[in-house]
């Protein structure tokens, strides 16, 4: 009997450290996202250098990470960006989205910025299940997004002046 005695102790302590194991991981569980909270920007920019896990800053502080990037198949000319925010950051009517380059290293983030207080929190659900922040251009997007019109201006800027530059134009200018 004694033999018999010692393995159902050894039996419950071991049942009971793989209980508490698994109660251990549900509780931590609990607090490692529950309290996010989630919405979409639909950018109809490009979004080159974000990345899921990359960082969301309100007014240049961390406060969440990027958790998808998708383009929605009804409107393939729109880039939809899901964040994942503190619940304790206000996001509140008035705050916009914009890609911002973090440094030259190509990387870039989710900056939030342009809550009002007193106003209202975003929370009405977009199309696609999280509320939406409306999105503004950043100094590198809209640099990024204008180039190829500004290259095209420059290449016409450079035909007139050869244009006006030419030999038969020189001998009519006299300085």
């Amino acid at each position: 009997m004694e033999n018999r005695s010692n393995n159902v102790i050894v039996g419950s302590i071991a049942l009971a450290m793989v209980i508490g194991i698994f109660l251990m991981v549900m509780w931590l569980a609990r607090f490692s996202g529950r309290d996010n909270q989630e919405f979409d920007i639909l950018f109809r920019q490009s979004v080159s250098g974000l990345a899921i896990g990359s960082p969301v800053a309100f007014n240049g502080v961390p406060v969440g990470k990027i958790t998808q990037i998708r383009i929605p198949p009804d409107k393939p000319q729109l880039v939809r960006v899901r964040i994942s925010v503190d619940g304790d950051v206000p996001v509140l009517k008035g705050t916009t989205a914009a890609v911002e380059g973090v440094g030259f290293t190509g990387v870039s983030q989710i900056q939030l910025s342009g809550a009002t207080e007193g106003a209202a929190p975003i929370t009405e659900p977009g199309p696609y299940g999280a509320p939406l922040i409306p999105p503004r251009s950043g100094g590198l997007g809209e640099l990024l997004n204008t180039a190829p019109e500004v290259l095209n201006n420059v290449a016409r800027l450079t035909e007139r002046l050869n244009d006006l530059l030419k030999d038969e134009n020189l001998s009519l200018i006299h300085i």
